[in-house]
């Protein structure tokens, strides 16, 4: 392999695709051929990636704060599709990389510990982590979970998720900015900023979104200890800041009222569920939800 045709490839890229994207691919070519040199002696030992002259990278900063909340939940309150509606929704709420909740299966929800398992975070079982649920997270399960039931009778089976695709779950998560101007990583983003305002520590944020925690003193923290009692209380605390910066909105707001008010009906483009399929069904849960410990229903 040329390590100037590569060169020049990541040139071509970049014009093309953009600078994130074509470092992004010469990265995976690094980790591919370091990875053949291992089985194969023969190639040349000089990474042709190395060739590279690397685009520069500024971090990009696109979450919001709490005053553009009530914005983005006029936008997210407008979406035809309420399952894809509470998948944002709870990507705001726990921060989590889009990919891995779109592989979130009913048998991952405990309602009861109040927790949803992460299997393969970015990918790697090894990472695997239980999620701490807010009373706001349980709801917007709920309600994912029963949206599913009846827009995807077969397919919610398998995920919490489902979707019209041959595997079955969500596949495809952006939205256009016209109609959602924040989503994904946007969202991630987010979850930090309001974190912080929530006065969660930069520690336990790391924590609940299972980053790698730097530090020799990190190695001994027992993640799962703190998950039953300090975790959930810090996640509460990011799911009261998000809801407290839409205010009034929330009774004033005809839209979001019928999708998170207590008497929530609404399944836009649709169907209309009545009262009594998942209003009652909330009421049920709010009080278990509420207090720790507290038995609640399973819904799959």
């Amino acid at each position: 392999m040329d390590p100037a045709h590569v060169a020049k490839k990541h040139d071509d890229i970049t014009k093309e695709n953009g600078p994130y994207i074509a470092n992004g691919c010469m990265r995976t070519l690094r980790a591919i051929y370091n990875h053949a040199c291992k089985t194969n002696r023969s190639l040349p030992r000089d990474n042709p990636a190395d060739a590279v002259d690397w685009n520069e990278e500024e971090r990009r900063d696109t979450g919001i704060g709490a005053s553009d909340l009530t914005e983005w939940f006029r936008e997210l309150a407008a979406l035809e599709n309420p399952v894809r509606r509470e998948f944002h929704l709870l990507t705001l709420l726990c921060g989590s990389r889009t990919a891995a909740l779109q592989q979130v299966k009913p048998c991952y929800v405990d309602f009861r510990r109040r927790t949803l398992h992460i299997e393969k975070p970015k990918g790697d079982g090894k990472r695997a982590f239980d999620i701490p649920l807010s009373r706001e997270m349980i709801l917007c399960l709920i309600r994912a979970i029963r949206f599913g039931r009846q827009m995807y009778p077969l397919q919610s089976r398998q995920w919490i998720f489902p979707g019209d695709i041959e595997s079955g779950n969500l596949a495809e998560t952006k939205e256009n900015r016209d109609t959602l101007s924040k989503w994904g990583n946007d969202l991630r983003q987010t979850f930090r900023t309001i974190a912080t305002a929530a006065g969660v520590s930069e520690f336990d944020a790391k924590l609940l979104m299972n980053h790698s925690i730097p530090g020799v003193n990190a190695g001994y923290v027992t993640r799962h200890k703190l998950l039953e009692d300090h975790l959930r209380s810090q996640q509460q605390a990011i799911s009261t800041a998000v809801f407290s910066a839409i205010g009034k909105m929330l009774a004033t707001n005809a839209g979001l009222r019928n999708w998170l008010g207590p008497c929530a009906s609404r399944v836009t483009g649709w169907h209309q569920m009545t009262r009594g399929d998942l209003g009652e069904a909330q009421d049920r849960i709010r009080p278990a939800a509420c207090s720790k410990g507290q038995s609640s229903r399973s819904t799959h």
